[in-house]
């Protein structure tokens, strides 16, 4: 409970899941959080008939996607799961580069961009190109980064759907300022040269 009451000023919430408490756990968050946008994340811990048997719970919580819910090679599983889940679905870890979108399709209704993962916002962009082609939705991500990258990030986001740009506000230590995540949860734009970032 104390952590949705410290994400009090952020408008979404991503929730991992994949443990015996899911239901519990987003019970409580609805309770502290009614009006809040649910993300959901499983990171590729589920099989189709376990995502399958926990997609309509999410769906009661008002979950607006689930994000990885299956291994990334597991297409056969994806394309089970989509055509009978009543949420989107988000590949993450299946989706690295933009070659990797057109195997996907009929699989999952949207790709989630990392820079870390796709090594370059040239890369990125080819990504949501192939993306938009095909009718997906998409998804800006990060690691656990610095500002540094994100900012690289943040260059991006008027292309997506959706941003989930949180990483250096992870870290203990952030040696970098500039574009990324203000306080409130909105989006910290560049209005100088190059990424705009500086040292703090």
């Amino acid at each position: 409970r104390q952590k949705v009451r410290e994400a009090a000023p952020y408008p979404i919430l991503k929730i991992k899941v994949g443990t015996p408490r899911d239901a519990e756990i987003l019970r409580m968050i609805r309770d502290e959080a009614p009006e809040k946008t649910l993300y959901v994340d499983a990171n590729t811990g589920w099989t189709a008939k376990q995502a399958l048997a926990r997609i309509p719970m999410l769906q009661e919580y008002g979950v607006e996607f689930v994000e990885q819910p299956l291994p990334p090679d597991d297409l056969e599983g994806l394309r089970l799961l989509r055509s009978r889940s009543a949420l989107p679905i988000i590949a993450d870890e299946s989706c690295e580069t933009a070659a990797d979108v057109a195997r996907l399709v009929g699989a999952v209704d949207g790709v989630n961009i990392k820079l870390a993962k796709c090594g370059s916002l040239r890369e990125a962009v080819r990504i949501v190109h192939a993306a938009r082609a095909h009718g997906m939705r998409v998804m800006l991500g990060c690691m656990i980064e610095s500002t540094l990258g994100i900012a690289a990030a943040v260059q991006l986001a008027p292309l997506v759907d959706y941003v989930d740009l949180d990483g250096a506000a992870l870290l203990q230590e952030d040696r970098f300022t500039g574009p990324g995540l203000n306080a409130d949860g909105s989006l910290r734009f560049n209005d100088e040269p190059g990424l705009g970032v500086r040292t703090a």
